[in-house]
């Protein structure tokens, strides 16, 4: 049974004020040392659950340690890297998330004899004042040393970079994409900044003492990225991604593609097959989420873990399970994940799960006429200029297969 692997590590040095994932920089050493032992025996809990009702090995397409920010440790990823190594397929990709201060030759070194063959660097900006802005804790300059120290060991290297942050300008954002493309990085993420409830920024907003930047500025921002990096030759993988040639982040496809994967940690998500090998019925496969305070995780890693189904030990782990779901709401996820993607969406799939054929709605129907949208036999897909109004055709796509 072939799936990814995410793990998620919570713990960061500094928490920038935008930044909603589930994080905390009040830990402890010990706390640290719990932490990784319960990441063991989850993955333990889990791929041992799956492999008794399937009756299947798990082998991992791909693995990625999210944060937080995995960055900050290093030698600690041992003992669950050496648990893994018999299931990991040939050529797996094996990414780490870090920040630019994380970056130093016995952090490469160690990273690269434990496995893993990929960085994804939180940059964000290499403006002086965006990175006050964002509450950043490194400089441009760090961050260009960090890059190229990164890029002499791992080829393959990711830019997370982020826009729409307040007083940005064109120029600063243009000036961002040059050196991107200067710095030799292969792929690039680029997100636009959001305003989370949970987050600094969202109560500053609410507030007005932060005004976020209007939509017009934001599809020009994104617009400029088309253009320049599509012009030094990246290719438009998803909304946010760009790569070169063989460059492309294979876990990201996961998600995008509808394919499963198990989620450990603090906050993190899974999504499993539902049903035995060769069932009949469509899999729609069990999503679940851990809680994303690590203490309350801690806590429940002590209890003894129930018999039964994987929801069963999800639940027993602290984790809990959408049981809820349907055929709409996984239509919902695959169309939303496949929309903003250069596979668009496989129509053919979407029937199998409805039980309705696709009738292409006016607005569709007109998209295919202007070309901005193209049916290649079952697939049906946007050109990137309309995969920043995804929720829009998304709906259009939704009220094509009637009920």
């Amino acid at each position: 049974m072939k799936v990814g692997l995410y793990i998620h590590i919570p713990f960061c040095s500094f928490l920038c004020h935008y930044c909603d994932f589930a994080k905390t920089a009040n830990f402890d050493a010990i706390e640290v040392q719990d932490y990784f032992t319960l990441l063991l025996a989850q993955y333990r809990a889990i791929i041992g659950r799956i492999e008794q009702s399937s009756g299947r090995k798990v082998s991992f397409s791909s693995v990625f340690l999210g944060g937080g920010t995995p960055g900050l440790f290093t030698g600690e990823y041992a003992p669950l890297m050496q648990e893994i190594y018999d299931r990991l397929d040939p050529g797996v990709e094996i990414s780490i998330e870090c920040n630019p201060n994380n970056i130093t030759a016995h952090a490469l070194a160690t990273w690269k004899s434990l496995g893993f063959n990929r960085l994804s660097i939180g940059v964000q900006t290499l403006q002086k004042n965006g990175l006050e802005a964002l509450t950043r804790d490194h400089d441009a300059s760090g961050a260009l040393r960090a890059l190229e120290l990164a890029l002499g060991v791992f080829p393959n290297v990711n830019m997370d970079l982020i826009y729409g942050w307040p007083g940005q300008t064109a120029a600063d954002w243009a000036d961002d994409l040059r050196q991107l493309v200067r710095s030799g990085i292969p792929h690039a993420s680029l997100y636009s900044l959001t305003y989370e409830d949970r987050t600094p920024f969202g109560r500053m907003a609410r507030r007005g003492r932060i005004k976020p930047a209007s939509d017009n500025s934001l599809a020009a921002r994104y617009s400029s990225a088309r253009e320049v990096l599509g012009g030094e030759g990246y290719e438009h993988d998803e909304v946010s991604n760009w790569a070169r040639s063989g460059f492309t982040c294979r876990h990201n496809w996961l998600y995008w593609d509808f394919k499963h994967f198990v989620g450990i940690g603090a906050g993190a998500h899974g999504f499993l097959p539902s049903a035995p090998a060769g069932a009949s019925d469509l899999d729609l496969g069990l999503r679940y989420a851990f809680p994303r305070d690590f203490r309350s995780l801690l806590r429940r890693g002590q209890m003894e873990l129930p018999a039964g189904t994987m929801a069963d030990l999800i639940t027993g782990l602290g984790g809990e399970v959408d049981d809820s779901r349907d055929a709409d709401a996984a239509l919902i996820e695959y169309v939303g994940g496949s929309l903003r993607t250069r596979h668009g969406i496989d129509l053919a799939f979407c029937e199998n799960i409805t039980g309705q054929a696709f009738s292409a709605r006016p607005a569709i129907l007109e998209a295919l006429r202007r070309e901005v949208a193209w049916r290649d036999g079952p697939r049906l897909r946007f050109d990137p200029a309309e995969w920043f109004r995804e929720n829009s055709w998304a709906g259009e796509v939704l009220l094509s297969f009637p009920s």
